[in-house]
Protein backbone atom coordinates (compact mmCIF):
# COMPACT_ATOMS: atom_id res chain seq x y z
CA UNK A 1 0.00 0.00 0.00
CA UNK A 2 1.41 3.38 -0.95
CA UNK A 3 -1.26 6.06 -1.03
CA UNK A 4 -4.80 6.91 -0.01
CA UNK A 5 -7.09 8.71 -2.47
CA UNK A 6 -10.74 9.69 -2.59
CA UNK A 7 -13.38 9.37 -5.29
CA UNK A 8 -16.39 11.55 -5.83
CA UNK A 9 -19.69 9.65 -5.95
CA UNK A 10 -21.80 11.17 -8.70
CA UNK A 11 -24.65 9.63 -10.62
CA UNK A 12 -23.09 6.37 -11.75
CA UNK A 13 -24.39 3.65 -14.03
CA UNK A 14 -22.86 0.73 -15.97
CA UNK A 15 -22.95 2.86 -19.13
CA UNK A 16 -20.81 5.67 -17.69
CA UNK A 17 -17.34 5.99 -19.26
CA UNK A 18 -15.63 5.68 -15.87
CA UNK A 19 -17.33 2.39 -14.95
CA UNK A 20 -15.75 -1.00 -15.64
CA UNK A 21 -18.58 -3.33 -16.64
CA UNK A 22 -18.28 -6.42 -18.81
CA UNK A 23 -16.81 -5.90 -22.26
CA UNK A 24 -17.85 -2.25 -22.42
CA UNK A 25 -14.78 -0.21 -23.35
CA UNK A 26 -13.50 1.73 -20.34
CA UNK A 27 -10.13 3.42 -20.72
CA UNK A 28 -7.69 2.34 -18.01
CA UNK A 29 -6.80 5.90 -16.97
CA UNK A 30 -10.49 6.86 -16.77
CA UNK A 31 -11.60 3.90 -14.63
CA UNK A 32 -13.24 4.96 -11.37
CA UNK A 33 -15.69 2.16 -10.49
CA UNK A 34 -16.06 -1.61 -10.87
CA UNK A 35 -19.71 -2.54 -11.35
CA UNK A 36 -20.88 -5.90 -9.94
CA UNK A 37 -24.37 -6.91 -10.99
CA UNK A 38 -26.61 -9.47 -9.22
CA UNK A 39 -24.16 -9.49 -6.31
CA UNK A 40 -26.83 -10.73 -3.87
CA UNK A 41 -27.32 -13.90 -5.93
CA UNK A 42 -23.57 -14.31 -6.40
CA UNK A 43 -23.00 -14.32 -2.65
CA UNK A 44 -25.44 -17.23 -2.37
CA UNK A 45 -23.76 -19.08 -5.25
CA UNK A 46 -20.04 -19.02 -4.36
CA UNK A 47 -17.91 -19.04 -7.50
CA UNK A 48 -15.65 -16.95 -9.73
CA UNK A 49 -17.40 -14.16 -11.64
CA UNK A 50 -16.19 -11.76 -14.32
CA UNK A 51 -16.52 -8.05 -13.56
CA UNK A 52 -15.13 -6.39 -16.67
CA UNK A 53 -12.05 -4.96 -18.30
CA UNK A 54 -10.15 -1.79 -19.11
CA UNK A 55 -8.53 -0.78 -22.37
CA UNK A 56 -5.88 1.48 -23.83
CA UNK A 57 -7.70 2.83 -26.87
CA UNK A 58 -9.14 -0.43 -28.27
CA UNK A 59 -6.43 -2.72 -26.91
CA UNK A 60 -7.28 -4.93 -23.91
CA UNK A 61 -5.34 -3.89 -20.82
CA UNK A 62 -6.68 -5.38 -17.56
CA UNK A 63 -9.56 -7.67 -16.60
CA UNK A 64 -11.20 -7.84 -13.16
CA UNK A 65 -12.62 -11.00 -11.60
CA UNK A 66 -14.21 -11.63 -8.22
CA UNK A 67 -14.75 -14.76 -6.19
CA UNK A 68 -17.55 -15.08 -3.63
CA UNK A 69 -17.12 -17.36 -0.63
CA UNK A 70 -19.16 -18.29 2.45
CA UNK A 71 -17.47 -18.85 5.82
CA UNK A 72 -20.04 -19.38 8.57
CA UNK A 73 -22.20 -16.24 8.55
CA UNK A 74 -19.61 -14.12 6.73
CA UNK A 75 -19.72 -13.53 2.99
CA UNK A 76 -16.35 -12.84 1.39
CA UNK A 77 -15.69 -11.07 -1.88
CA UNK A 78 -12.16 -11.66 -3.22
CA UNK A 79 -10.96 -9.28 -5.93
CA UNK A 80 -8.49 -10.35 -8.65
CA UNK A 81 -6.88 -8.69 -11.65
CA UNK A 82 -5.69 -10.26 -14.92
CA UNK A 83 -2.80 -8.58 -16.74
CA UNK A 84 -3.70 -8.85 -20.45
CA UNK A 85 -0.56 -7.28 -21.92
CA UNK A 86 3.19 -7.89 -21.74
CA UNK A 87 5.02 -8.28 -18.41
CA UNK A 88 4.92 -5.02 -16.46
CA UNK A 89 4.62 -3.29 -13.12
CA UNK A 90 0.98 -3.02 -12.00
CA UNK A 91 -0.16 -0.23 -9.73
CA UNK A 92 -3.85 -0.18 -8.83
CA UNK A 93 -5.95 1.35 -6.04
CA UNK A 94 -9.34 0.05 -4.86
CA UNK A 95 -11.84 0.85 -2.09
CA UNK A 96 -10.06 0.39 1.21
CA UNK A 97 -13.03 -0.99 3.18
CA UNK A 98 -16.57 -2.33 2.89
CA UNK A 99 -18.06 0.94 4.20
CA UNK A 100 -21.15 1.43 2.03
CA UNK A 101 -22.69 4.55 0.54
CA UNK A 102 -26.20 4.27 -0.88
CA UNK A 103 -27.28 5.82 -4.18
CA UNK A 104 -31.05 5.30 -4.03
CA UNK A 105 -31.66 7.05 -7.34
CA UNK A 106 -29.61 4.45 -9.22
CA UNK A 107 -30.32 1.43 -6.98
CA UNK A 108 -26.63 1.24 -6.26
CA UNK A 109 -24.35 0.70 -3.29
CA UNK A 110 -20.82 2.12 -3.46
CA UNK A 111 -17.96 0.95 -1.28
CA UNK A 112 -15.63 3.38 0.46
CA UNK A 113 -14.56 6.45 -1.51
CA UNK A 114 -11.12 6.19 0.06
CA UNK A 115 -8.76 4.04 -2.00
CA UNK A 116 -5.88 1.85 -0.95
CA UNK A 117 -3.04 1.39 -3.43
CA UNK A 118 -1.39 -1.94 -4.28
CA UNK A 119 1.87 -2.32 -6.20
CA UNK A 120 2.97 -5.48 -8.03
CA UNK A 121 6.34 -5.94 -9.72
CA UNK A 122 6.88 -7.87 -12.94
CA UNK A 123 3.39 -9.22 -13.47
CA UNK A 124 3.55 -11.68 -16.35
CA UNK A 125 1.25 -11.51 -19.36
CA UNK A 126 -2.08 -13.34 -18.93
CA UNK A 127 -1.51 -13.86 -15.23
CA UNK A 128 -3.92 -13.33 -12.34
CA UNK A 129 -3.02 -11.37 -9.22
CA UNK A 130 -4.96 -11.20 -5.95
CA UNK A 131 -5.78 -7.64 -4.82
CA UNK A 132 -7.91 -7.70 -1.67
CA UNK A 133 -10.92 -9.20 0.12
CA UNK A 134 -14.08 -7.51 1.42
CA UNK A 135 -16.23 -9.13 4.10
CA UNK A 136 -19.99 -8.70 4.54
CA UNK A 137 -22.48 -9.94 7.11
CA UNK A 138 -26.04 -11.07 6.40
CA UNK A 139 -27.44 -7.59 6.98
CA UNK A 140 -25.01 -6.08 4.47
CA UNK A 141 -25.87 -8.70 1.88
CA UNK A 142 -29.63 -8.26 2.35
CA UNK A 143 -29.15 -4.57 1.68
CA UNK A 144 -27.45 -5.43 -1.65
CA UNK A 145 -30.53 -7.27 -2.92
CA UNK A 146 -31.76 -5.74 -6.21
CA UNK A 147 -28.86 -3.28 -6.17
CA UNK A 148 -25.59 -3.10 -8.06
CA UNK A 149 -22.37 -2.96 -6.05
CA UNK A 150 -19.70 -0.45 -7.08
CA UNK A 151 -16.10 -0.78 -5.91
CA UNK A 152 -13.84 2.25 -6.28
CA UNK A 153 -10.82 1.76 -8.52
CA UNK A 154 -8.04 3.86 -10.01
CA UNK A 155 -4.91 3.28 -12.05
CA UNK A 156 -4.04 6.99 -11.84
CA UNK A 157 -1.81 6.41 -8.85
CA UNK A 158 1.02 8.49 -7.51
CA UNK A 159 4.33 7.12 -8.78
CA UNK A 160 6.44 8.81 -6.13
CA UNK A 161 7.87 7.01 -3.13
CA UNK A 162 5.83 7.05 0.04
CA UNK A 163 6.34 10.28 1.98
CA UNK A 164 8.12 10.10 5.31
CA UNK A 165 6.21 10.81 8.49
CA UNK A 166 8.43 13.86 9.08
CA UNK A 167 7.46 15.41 5.74
CA UNK A 168 3.78 14.69 6.35
CA UNK A 169 3.91 16.33 9.78
CA UNK A 170 5.72 19.36 8.36
CA UNK A 171 3.06 19.80 5.71
CA UNK A 172 0.28 19.42 8.28
CA UNK A 173 1.88 22.01 10.55
CA UNK A 174 2.30 24.48 7.70
CA UNK A 175 -1.43 24.20 6.97
CA UNK A 176 -2.56 24.36 10.61
CA UNK A 177 -3.91 27.83 11.34
CA UNK A 178 -5.18 27.11 14.84
CA UNK A 179 -2.84 29.77 16.24
CA UNK A 180 -4.69 32.37 14.18
CA UNK A 181 -7.95 31.36 15.83
CA UNK A 182 -6.47 31.91 19.29
CA UNK A 183 -4.68 35.10 18.28
CA UNK A 184 -6.67 36.42 15.28
CA UNK A 185 -4.08 38.75 13.77
CA UNK A 186 -5.41 40.24 10.53
CA UNK A 187 -8.97 39.06 11.10
CA UNK A 188 -11.57 40.72 8.87
CA UNK A 189 -14.89 39.25 10.00
CA UNK A 190 -16.80 38.52 13.23
CA UNK A 191 -19.12 35.61 13.93
CA UNK A 192 -21.30 35.74 17.04
CA UNK A 193 -22.83 32.65 18.63
CA UNK A 194 -26.40 32.40 19.92
CA UNK A 195 -25.18 33.03 23.47
CA UNK A 196 -23.30 36.18 22.53
CA UNK A 197 -19.69 35.00 22.21
CA UNK A 198 -17.84 36.70 19.34
CA UNK A 199 -15.13 35.04 17.26
CA UNK A 200 -12.83 37.13 15.07
CA UNK A 201 -12.10 35.12 11.92
CA UNK A 202 -10.45 35.33 8.51
CA UNK A 203 -12.79 35.29 5.54
CA UNK A 204 -10.24 33.68 3.22
CA UNK A 205 -9.97 30.58 5.45
CA UNK A 206 -13.73 30.17 5.88
CA UNK A 207 -14.38 30.75 2.17
CA UNK A 208 -11.78 28.13 1.26
CA UNK A 209 -13.62 25.49 3.30
CA UNK A 210 -17.24 26.39 2.62
CA UNK A 211 -19.12 27.56 -0.48
CA UNK A 212 -21.81 28.90 1.85
CA UNK A 213 -19.36 31.16 3.66
CA UNK A 214 -17.84 32.10 0.31
CA UNK A 215 -21.26 33.25 -0.93
CA UNK A 216 -21.85 35.12 2.36
CA UNK A 217 -18.67 37.10 1.82
CA UNK A 218 -19.62 38.46 -1.61
CA UNK A 219 -19.98 42.22 -1.89
CA UNK A 220 -23.75 42.11 -2.30
CA UNK A 221 -24.45 40.33 0.97
CA UNK A 222 -25.30 42.37 4.06
CA UNK A 223 -23.01 40.20 6.19
CA UNK A 224 -20.05 41.07 3.99
CA UNK A 225 -20.77 44.78 4.12
CA UNK A 226 -21.14 44.74 7.90
CA UNK A 227 -18.24 42.37 8.51
CA UNK A 228 -20.44 40.53 11.00
CA UNK A 229 -23.00 37.74 11.28
CA UNK A 230 -24.86 36.29 14.26
CA UNK A 231 -25.77 32.61 14.18
CA UNK A 232 -28.89 32.57 16.31
CA UNK A 233 -29.05 28.78 16.62
CA UNK A 234 -25.39 27.87 17.14
CA UNK A 235 -23.91 27.75 20.66
CA UNK A 236 -20.47 29.02 21.60
CA UNK A 237 -19.19 25.46 22.09
CA UNK A 238 -20.46 24.24 18.72
CA UNK A 239 -19.13 27.30 16.91
CA UNK A 240 -15.76 26.85 18.62
CA UNK A 241 -15.59 23.25 17.35
CA UNK A 242 -16.59 24.25 13.82
CA UNK A 243 -13.97 26.99 13.65
CA UNK A 244 -11.31 24.69 15.11
CA UNK A 245 -12.00 22.23 12.32
CA UNK A 246 -11.91 24.93 9.63
CA UNK A 247 -8.62 26.34 10.93
CA UNK A 248 -6.81 23.11 11.78
CA UNK A 249 -8.71 20.13 10.35
CA UNK A 250 -9.33 18.74 13.82
CA UNK A 251 -11.35 19.32 17.00
CA UNK A 252 -9.54 19.58 20.33
CA UNK A 253 -12.34 18.36 22.61
CA UNK A 254 -13.65 15.40 20.65
CA UNK A 255 -15.28 13.76 23.68
CA UNK A 256 -17.04 16.94 24.78
CA UNK A 257 -18.35 17.93 21.34
CA UNK A 258 -21.98 17.51 20.35
CA UNK A 259 -21.65 15.73 17.01
CA UNK A 260 -25.41 15.72 16.41
CA UNK A 261 -25.28 19.51 16.36
CA UNK A 262 -22.03 19.59 14.39
CA UNK A 263 -23.46 17.29 11.71
CA UNK A 264 -26.35 19.68 11.12
CA UNK A 265 -24.03 22.70 11.06
CA UNK A 266 -21.67 20.94 8.65
CA UNK A 267 -24.61 20.14 6.39
CA UNK A 268 -25.90 23.71 6.57
CA UNK A 269 -22.54 25.29 5.69
CA UNK A 270 -21.38 22.54 3.31
CA UNK A 271 -18.30 21.65 5.37
CA UNK A 272 -17.52 18.30 3.76
CA UNK A 273 -14.61 17.23 5.96
CA UNK A 274 -16.48 17.99 9.16
CA UNK A 275 -19.57 16.27 7.76
CA UNK A 276 -17.59 13.07 7.15
CA UNK A 277 -16.03 13.23 10.61
CA UNK A 278 -19.44 13.63 12.25
CA UNK A 279 -20.83 10.64 10.36
CA UNK A 280 -17.91 8.50 11.48
CA UNK A 281 -18.06 9.54 15.15
CA UNK A 282 -21.84 9.17 15.38
CA UNK A 283 -21.75 5.75 13.73
CA UNK A 284 -19.24 4.66 16.39
CA UNK A 285 -21.51 6.02 19.14
CA UNK A 286 -24.66 4.21 18.01
CA UNK A 287 -26.63 2.52 20.81
CA UNK A 288 -30.09 1.03 21.07
CA UNK A 289 -31.16 4.15 22.97
CA UNK A 290 -30.03 6.68 20.36
CA UNK A 291 -30.39 4.77 17.08
CA UNK A 292 -33.81 6.21 16.18
CA UNK A 293 -32.73 9.79 16.90
CA UNK A 294 -29.56 9.18 14.91
CA UNK A 295 -31.54 7.79 11.97
CA UNK A 296 -33.85 10.81 11.94
CA UNK A 297 -30.94 13.29 12.00
CA UNK A 298 -29.01 11.33 9.37
CA UNK A 299 -32.02 11.33 7.05
CA UNK A 300 -32.60 15.03 7.59
CA UNK A 301 -28.96 15.82 6.74
CA UNK A 302 -28.68 13.30 3.86
CA UNK A 303 -25.89 11.57 5.78
CA UNK A 304 -26.03 8.29 3.85
CA UNK A 305 -23.20 6.48 5.64
CA UNK A 306 -24.59 7.24 9.09
CA UNK A 307 -28.13 6.45 7.98
CA UNK A 308 -27.12 3.03 6.73
CA UNK A 309 -25.23 2.31 9.96
CA UNK A 310 -28.35 3.16 11.98
CA UNK A 311 -30.57 1.02 9.76
CA UNK A 312 -28.23 -1.94 10.25
CA UNK A 313 -28.53 -1.63 14.02
CA UNK A 314 -32.33 -1.53 13.76
CA UNK A 315 -32.39 -4.55 11.48
CA UNK A 316 -30.19 -6.48 13.88
CA UNK A 317 -32.53 -5.49 16.74
CA UNK A 318 -35.84 -5.37 14.88
CA UNK A 319 -37.87 -5.40 18.10
CA UNK A 320 -37.17 -1.65 18.13
CA UNK A 321 -39.97 -1.12 15.60
CA UNK A 322 -42.47 -2.23 18.26
CA UNK A 323 -41.34 0.38 20.80
CA UNK A 324 -42.45 3.95 21.40
CA UNK A 325 -39.10 5.12 20.02
CA UNK A 326 -40.15 4.02 16.55
CA UNK A 327 -43.20 6.29 16.73
CA UNK A 328 -40.82 9.26 16.86
CA UNK A 329 -40.21 8.83 13.13
CA UNK A 330 -42.71 11.23 11.58
CA UNK A 331 -41.26 11.25 8.05
CA UNK A 332 -43.44 8.85 6.03
CA UNK A 333 -40.77 8.38 3.34
CA UNK A 334 -38.20 7.42 5.97
CA UNK A 335 -40.59 4.90 7.55
CA UNK A 336 -41.23 3.38 4.11
CA UNK A 337 -37.51 3.20 3.33
CA UNK A 338 -36.77 1.58 6.68
CA UNK A 339 -39.54 -1.00 6.20
CA UNK A 340 -38.22 -1.86 2.74
CA UNK A 341 -34.78 -2.35 4.25
CA UNK A 342 -36.07 -4.52 7.09
CA UNK A 343 -38.18 -6.68 4.76
CA UNK A 344 -36.49 -6.62 1.33
CA UNK A 345 -38.66 -7.61 -1.62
Amino acid sequence: MANEMRLQVNEISPEHSSVVFGHKVCQTREAKWLCLENIYQKFHRPNFYDIGGTYINDVADYWFVCKTELIADIKLLHLFLWNRHEESVVRVAVSDSNEMLVDKKNDAVCLSKKLKQFDYKKVKQISKIYITTYSFNDIDVDFLKNRRLYIGVSFDCNNSEELSEEIIENVKCSHDFHALLKNPVGSDFTIESADGHKFKVHKVLLAAKSEVFKAMFTDEMAESKNGYVRLIDVTKEDLQSVLEFIYSGSIIDMEGSNFFNLLQIADRFNLCGLFDLCQYVLSQQLTLDNVIDTLIIADMCNASTLKLAAMKVIKKNNWIVKTDMFKEILNVDLVRELCEYLVPS
